[in-house]
């Protein structure tokens, strides 16, 4: 990752707000203020100290007229920022496109492209400002959807979840190294493997521990693919959205409502979107009608739809009309979808209440970019694993930790009769799983945890 130049980006939420916020960080962000502010009281130069100012942006009209927008900067100055560069936020009216407009605008400066995911976390880790356990909780944090995963998200930023899985890496590394003493150094008189009783008991305590924090939830919750089901009113583009997510016709579509009648399922891997999501199973569910027609087949496809939608693990509402009245399932992990967002919104009776929830995302079926970004949001939401343990991680690595348990247990199981090579092989395979969450453990630190133990002059 290169950290020579400036990247900017949108950190505001999608969709409209009171206000909107533009990051910048980078060596550039001095000479990038510099060239598309206008600064009130007759300064010269924005601030080059840690403060916020009043200025007014410049931005071109078509006619070729430059339009003064007024904003609010934070100026940060290396190195006490979030990246430990120089950097800024640009506070502006919060209309998606006029973001958008300003963005476009900076990236045009020398030295300063869009950010990609993550990056603003990456270079402040890359500068020490955080560490990798911190940028984790960073990434629970933005996700959670709950006050138990903010909770827990809390603990990673503290490193007090950190600390539990490295304690656990820990006790793996000691018992593998005990192990492969046994095998490897019998002929040294002051090298002692550990017994098999012993390691029995403490490989049966260790997975579950390892068990108790994942919670009781998380076996069926990593083993089965996360169900996503594309939901909304009839015609409200459910199918052409299914076929574009997939990349393949699987659905019948049809402008005259009621076209689906059955829940369509297929996998869809995201992990071009996001390395390491877990693969869905997408549902396209027939449109849910408040008065459904009174013929068998409506009734059974209403049925069916609500059905699917009570197994569903994240919705993606669909609706056209950016008004999202009335929710399919009051309580459920949900994304809006402004959908048919390359056409007018059509009309409906009264105004918008001001408490109508903003989609999360206006994207046409037929563009790639708006159907690549649903990907990575589904991707986003899908990492979140439901569990009733102490530990939130992504579904990932509870994949990982579920397995190192696993190991463990069948381990403890075998008591003192477990072949030792046997016994190094899962142990070994059991601290792969968890180095997903610590990294790589390598083998010198396993020699070392070996040699430790021999007396001083051996």
């Amino acid at each position: 990752m290169a950290l020579d130049d400036t990247i900017a980006a949108i950190a505001s939420p999608p969709g409209r707000s009171p206000r909107a916020i533009l990051r910048v960080s980078g060596p550039h962000t001095r000479s990038l203020l510099e060239s598309i502010l206008s600064l009130q009281n007759g300064a010269d130069e924005p601030p080059q100290s840690r403060c916020a100012f009043a200025a007014r942006l410049k931005l071109s009209s078509q006619s070729g007229d430059t339009l003064l927008l007024p904003v609010l900067v934070l100026r940060f100055v290396a190195p006490k920022s979030y990246t430990g560069e120089d950097g800024a936020e640009i506070l502006l009216p919060g209309n998606p496109l006029l973001a958008q407009r300003v963005l476009d605008l900076i990236v045009s400066h020398d030295g300063v492209r869009r950010a990609g995911p993550g990056e603003f976390s990456a270079r402040a880790y890359l500068n020490n400002r955080l560490t990798l356990d911190e940028a984790k909780g960073v990434s629970m944090l933005i996700a959670a959807a709950t006050d138990e995963e903010r909770a827990a998200a809390a603990k990673w930023m503290k490193g007090e979840a950190g600390e539990t899985c490295r304690r656990w890496g820990d006790e793996l590394t000691e018992l593998l190294a005990l192990v492969e003493a046994g095998i490897d150094f019998t002929d040294q008189e002051d090298v002692v493997a550990i017994e098999p009783a012993e390691l029995a008991s403490r490989a049966g305590a260790l997975a579950s521990e390892i068990q108790a924090a994942l919670g009781p939830a998380s076996a069926a919750a990593t083993s089965t693919e996360p169900k996503v089901a594309l939901v909304g009113a009839p015609s409200a583009g459910k199918s052409t959205l299914f076929n574009a997510l997939l990349g393949r016709r699987r659905a019948v579509t049809h402008e005259d409502p009621g076209t689906t009648r059955d829940v369509l399922a297929e996998p869809l891997s995201l992990d071009e979107s996001d390395p390491g999501a877990p693969r869905i199973l997408l549902l396209d569910l027939p449109g849910l009608d408040a008065d459904p027609a009174s013929s068998p087949s409506a009734r059974a496809a209403q049925a069916s739809a609500r059905a699917a939608l009570d197994e569903a693990d994240l919705l993606l509402w669909c609706d056209p009309t950016a008004r999202f009245q009335t929710p399919p399932a009051a309580g459920r992990p949900t994304i809006r979808v402004r959908t048919k967002a390359d056409m007018p919104a059509p009309p409906l009776p009264g105004a918008p209440s001001l408490s109508t929830p903003s989609p999360d995302l206006e994207l046409s079926a037929f563009d790639p970019a708006g159907v690549a970004a649903l990907k990575a949001l589904i991707a986003g939401r899908c990492e979140r694993a439901p569990g009733s343990g102490d530990l939130a991680v992504s579904r990932h690595h509870r994949r990982s930790l579920a397995a190192a348990a696993d190991l463990l247990s069948g381990l403890a199981s075998e008591g003192p009769g477990a072949d030792p090579s046997v016994a190094a092989e899962r142990l070994r395979t059991a601290l792969d799983h968890l180095g997903e969450l610590l990294g790589r453990i390598p083998p010198d630190e396993v020699i070392g945890r070996v040699f430790a133990r021999f007396c001083v002059g051996k």
